[in-house]
């Protein structure tokens, strides 16, 4: 059924005003409060019904039905709900408000690229939706929280510029289709928005070639995946549970340029999403193999470290770059007060750390440094991070002041016993850390006191972090 809103009401409510200007008194002034408080700001009160919140004007054409012009929203006085209505269908559909999952769970992702002469495949990691959306000026509060998007590029057979426009398009064009039904998301609804932002991409930038991706929307405790020419989204689970319904689940995009999606719903035994391209699906690298690679790693908050595992294994069994890889860890928590103290950088102020550094081709340097300049690329930077990592992560603080001592690239690895690498205090605040890259301060406030970081990336090079307080 249609409901429309008439134009006469808004021109009485015109004329009633401009009548309060026409020197009525005071007590009118009271009196017209009473029968008609919208002029005045003030929600009218329900008749027979709920109270109405704020900024709803009765519908004289709607009996029971109250609007709000600015929110698109009308309000059931009976049943005191909320609904939108259907731009497609021009009917009335409840408003969802969206669930916080985040005590439950929390997510966390990195990728790792190769790249070829001249060619290089794409990442995006786009960690809280709801602010990207707002940054867009889109209303997302009917979805669930965490949202995160993760997707990759394949720039294989197709140019720089369009893996970059792919890159930068496909959420400018799926964040406005889940911001424009605002009730409850049944699963095949993802399915087709998601396909239909991916398939409208491809007719804007390579309507011929088509593009190839994978890409894995979260929100709440459902994963939306899809993938097109042959790129793959895969779900695992803890290790030992490869042979049960956890490690079974995956999207490969086919040779044709219609997207393949499914979307699942998310359980305490899944462990996280690997999402990699075709060429490191091709290699000969089985799914269980691409799975433990990622396991390996994504099980210690480190999954950086194995998306570099993954392409570097791939490599050796024939993948030829440009390649890709993005791994999500999924961390549950039935008591989520404890890890939050830990590790919430809301909760924390200053935190100390170490750090062990590889400097590579292109980093810059410290003003006064005079080291020879790194010959390595950043790829082999984390390579031989990647080699020390185990015996530095199970080794503790002896093992870190060890490797520190012979490896790093840093002035602070001459410090002495357990202060290699020392990087002091580092305050919450950027701006007190001018010595420090950003990207180390944000590693630094997500790790529990003893634990070692996942690959981290700057400016000055690969940097290992060990935090001590």
């Amino acid at each position: 059924m249609h409901f429309s809103i008439l134009d006469s009401e808004e021109s009485k409510n015109i004329a009633v005003v401009h009548k309060t200007n026409q020197g009525y008194s005071g007590k009118d002034l009271w009196k017209l409060k009473q029968e008609r408080p919208e002029l005045f700001g003030v929600a009218p009160a329900a008749q027979n019904g709920k109270p109405a919140p704020p900024g709803f004007e009765q519908l004289r054409e709607m009996p029971g039905w109250m609007y709000h012009r600015d929110k698109a929203l009308y309000f059931q006085q009976e049943s005191g709900l909320l609904y939108c209505r259907d731009s497609s269908t021009n009917e009335l559909y409840e408003l969802h408000q969206g669930e916080d999952y985040s005590g439950t769970l929390t997510v966390r992702g990195d990728a790792a690229t190769v790249a070829a002469k001249g060619q290089a495949s794409r990442n995006v990691i786009i960690n809280d939706l709801h602010r990207a959306a707002s940054s867009m000026k889109l209303d997302f509060s009917h979805h669930d929280s965490p949202a995160a998007m993760f997707a990759v590029y394949d720039a294989t057979g197709c140019s720089n510029d369009q893996a970059e426009a792919a890159a930068k398009g496909l959420h400018m064009q799926l964040l406005p289709r889940l911001a424009s039904y605002r009730g409850r998301w049944q699963n095949d609804r993802l399915e087709g928005a998601l396909a239909e932002a991916i398939e409208h991409l491809r007719t804007e930038i390579a309507p011929e070639s088509g593009i190839a991706l994978a890409v894995a929307l979260l929100l709440g405790g459902r994963l939306t995946m899809a993938a097109t020419g042959g790129a793959v989204c895969m779900i695992f689970g803890q290790v030992g549970q490869s042979d049960g319904n956890v490690d079974n689940l995956e999207v490969v995009g086919s040779e044709t340029t219609e997207p393949k999606t499914h979307c699942a719903v998310l359980e305490d035994s899944h462990l996280g999403a690997l999402l990699t391209v075709n060429s490191v699906r091709s290699s000969g690298l089985s799914a269980a193999r691409m799975r433990a690679l990622a396991r390996s790693h994504t099980m210690g908050d480190r999954p950086r470290a194995g998306c570099v595992s993954l392409l570097e294994e791939a490599q050796k069994a024939g993948a030829q770059p440009p390649l890709v890889a993005a791994a999500v860890r999924f961390s549950w928590s039935r008591n989520q007060t404890v890890k939050k103290q830990r590790t919430d950088p809301s909760n924390l102020t200053k935190v100390r750390c170490r750090h062990l550094l590889l400097r590579y081709v292109g980093c810059q340097a410290p003003l006064g440094d005079r080291r020879k300049k790194p010959t390595r690329s950043s790829g082999d930077a984390e390579l031989q991070i990647l080699r020390i990592l185990p015996e530095v992560a199970h080794g503790g603080a002896a093992a870190f002041t060890k490797k520190c001592k012979e490896l790093s690239e840093c002035d602070t690895a001459m410090k002495s016993g357990d202060l290699a690498g020392d990087l002091g205090w580092l305050d919450k605040d950027p701006a007190k850390n001018r010595k420090v890259p950003a990207a180390v301060v944000r590693a630094a406030f997500l790790l529990a006191v003893g634990q070692v970081s996942d690959l981290v990336s700057s400016e000055r090079g690969i940097h290992l972090i060990l935090r001590t307080a």
